[in-house]
């Protein structure tokens, strides 16, 4: 009866450590979880004389609501490019590549897709006088 007694007691043990264990791993595996890196508070200019730039390569954006005139879609990154199509306010593209700079732009090669267009080329970011013609677009929308 006394040797049931210890095997008892030692499996209660072993169950009560091994319970003890895994929660110790799960707290250390949480604290060394890779957090998100937080973005910068401000944009940063990625081409000299332009608006800090805002768009994320690999991301989504959207021509922006301030402006309601349609972006020109490029076949180069530049104004001497042909202009292959527009993306209407609020469209929402994907940034394909990019930053390119040029005297007045920061310059993005952009995806857009909608039922009566397929377009790729590039979009400028804005100017400092107009402001931004596009921004980055809300995750989880």
């Amino acid at each position: 009866m006394r040797k049931a007694n210890h095997a008892a007691i030692t499996v209660w043990a072993f169950g009560t450590v091994a319970a003890l264990l895994i929660a110790i791993i799960g707290q250390f595996n949480n604290a060394n979880a890779q957090q998100p890196t937080p973005l910068p508070a401000t944009a940063t200019p990625v081409c000299s004389g332009t608006l800090p730039s805002r768009l994320v390569l690999h991301e989504r954006g959207r021509v922006a609501f301030s402006d309601p005139s349609p972006l020109n879609v490029r076949s180069v990154a530049g104004t001497d490019g042909d202009i292959l199509g527009e993306i209407p306010a609020g469209g929402v593209f994907f940034v394909l590549d990019g930053p390119i700079c040029t005297a007045r732009y920061t310059w993005f090669r952009v995806e857009y897709h909608s039922t009566s267009a397929q377009l790729e080329g590039w979009v400028a970011e804005g100017d400092a006088s107009n402001g931004y013609f596009v921004e980055p677009f809300p995750l989880g929308r």
